[in-house]
């Protein structure tokens, strides 16, 4: 076979390769609604087999903050209460398994906050992510569809504060909170295992509380 022809036989294979590769769709950024079900709920396209044996199932009940005012702080806790889940042999092969929040469509964002650590301490403005290592996680069996799998049911607390000038300022500011029907938190959720696997994401209404 000559240059010209193996060229010739060469482009169409190129073609086919690039095209494939068009077509994989990474599900980093899956949304989620509220009850943690999604048109893409159980779907991995485009995930190799690997991904898929990694990939996270996040759900989780109504995620409530309760409001308080001392003095001139209001204090927003906000209970974190969060399932994610995934295959037995996903989460025997991983490092880690990163369980992120993101408060930016929310009054919480920006607020400094705390988080209960071991024998009565603090954490001011840190928490770990890691749900394979973390304390307030509770690791069970649960069958999901028929499907055996691993639940990793994550509980635990964030103490938002907020300083007015004035006590009632801040009831003001409570009162003000318990008419939102908008604020959302965002979980993201993954697997890491020599690299990120592709991430799963859901967002929750939070609901304030006297």
């Amino acid at each position: 076979m000559n240059m010209t022809n193996a060229r010739r036989l060469w482009v169409p294979a190129l073609l086919i390769v690039l095209g494939f590769s068009s077509c994989r769709k990474d599900i980093r950024s899956v949304d989620w609604n509220n009850s943690g079900i999604t048109n893409n709920n159980g779907t991995s396209i485009g995930l190799t087999e690997e991904e898929k044996l990694r990939q996270v199932t996040i759900n989780f009940p109504a995620q409530i903050v309760k409001t308080t005012v001392e003095g001139n702080n209001l204090k927003l806790v906000y209970t974190e209460d969060v399932n994610a889940l995934l295959d037995p042999k996903g989460y025997d092969l991983s490092y880690s398994i990163r369980f992120n929040e993101d408060f930016a469509a929310s009054t919480l964002n920006g607020l400094q906050y705390t988080i209960p650590g071991p024998n009565g301490t603090y954490t001011t403005g840190w928490h770990g992510n890691n749900l394979k290592v973390l304390s307030e996680v509770t690791k069970t069996d649960a069958v999901v569809n028929g499907k055996a799998m691993v639940k990793l049911h994550l509980v635990r607390t964030f103490t938002f504060t907020k300083q007015f000038a004035s006590a009632q300022e801040a009831v003001n500011k409570q009162n003000a909170l318990l008419n939102i029907k908008t604020d959302e938190v965002k979980f993201t959720g993954y697997v890491v295992f020599d690299k990120d696997y592709p991430a799963s994401t859901a967002t929750a209404k939070l609901v304030y509380t006297k």
